[in-house]
């Protein structure tokens, strides 16, 4: 597709879409440049701007690894992380901790609304975060009662295990803002 307004591009055929392609790890080479990963498969491509997602991060967090180019579609999926050579296997771990990590929130250290947005300084099982949200509504999610994830503005989430866990004070500037 172009993005033109006028394209007329007929989507891909579901059959296409579903194919699944199996990366062989020994062919696989990812490199950083700066934050991004890179990754060059032998006798096929380099991938200037690799993500790596979980395909099921609950129960096979180091199997079924979906690896996409900077435009998130699929290169392939890698079945088995152990499979790499040592330093891939580093990287993509690492790329696996950073998209993975989600600080808890343990305190709320204070709250500032702005020009529709909201300013948090919070205390984390990480230490002291300042991170800004917009349109909480469509940021939070609640998957369970008395559980919160928020989004901030670059895509980080945090998360509130459980509402009743926090001091009052947090508890109620927490709920006052969702």
């Amino acid at each position: 597709m172009t993005g033109d307004a006028n394209d007329t591009t007929v989507p891909m055929p579901l059959a296409e879409a579903a194919e699944l392609v199996f990366l062989e790890p020994a062919k696989l080479h990812f490199s950083r440049h700066g934050a991004t990963l890179r990754l060059v498969i032998d006798d096929d491509r380099c991938v200037l701007q690799a993500g790596v997602l979980r395909a099921f991060p609950l129960t096979e967090p180091r199997r079924y690894l979906s690896v996409c180019d900077g435009g998130g579609k699929e290169v392939g999926v890698l079945v088995e992380l152990a499979a790499l050579a040592a330093a891939d296997r580093q990287l993509v771990e690492a790329e696996l901790e950073r998209r993975y990590l989600v600080p808890v929130i343990q305190r709320v250290i204070a709250i500032k609304e702005r020009f529709g947005t909201v300013d948090w300084q919070v205390e984390t099982d990480r230490g002291r975060c300042n991170f800004t949200t917009r349109n909480l509504r469509e940021n939070v999610t609640r998957p369970v009662p008395g559980r919160v994830i928020m989004s901030d503005v670059d895509g980080n989430r945090y998360d509130v295990p459980d509402l009743d866990l926090l001091d009052s004070a947090s508890r109620d500037a927490l709920l006052k803002h969702l």
